[in-house]
């Protein structure tokens, strides 16, 4: 007996994004007598980098939205990201985990 269920990520002010520039060499062999095709990649050096957003580097959300910008990524993607990733304004956090505790019909006693 299985059964699924809508599990929600934790919402979070912003995540860091991170870009790897890899510099690879690819070599080639081809063997005629048995039409064979060997490829070897030899990696000279790994750099992780942060990545470029549209308004501001090392930032997950604005690499989506950057992506989005290029016509890369959907919209319907980013507001997805938009629904975890809520921002550091003051109080989206909050207003965030409300809004999610309201669809389970709890709600905050003042």
């Amino acid at each position: 007996h299985t059964h699924s269920q809508n599990i929600q990520m934790a919402v979070v002010t912003r995540a860091d994004c991170t870009q790897v520039q890899v510099d690879e060499k690819v070599t080639f062999r081809w063997t005629v007598a048995d039409s064979s095709l060997e490829a070897v990649v030899y990696i000279d050096d790994i750099d992780y980098n942060a990545c470029t957003g549209l308004d501001a580097n090392n930032n997950l959300l604005e690499r989506a939205r950057k992506l989005e910008d290029i016509g890369a990524l959907a919209e319907e993607k980013v507001t997805a990201i938009e629904e975890i990733l809520v921002g550091s304004t003051a109080g989206k956090c909050n207003a965030a985990i409300e809004t999610f505790l309201g669809t389970k019909n709890v709600s905050r006693i003042d």
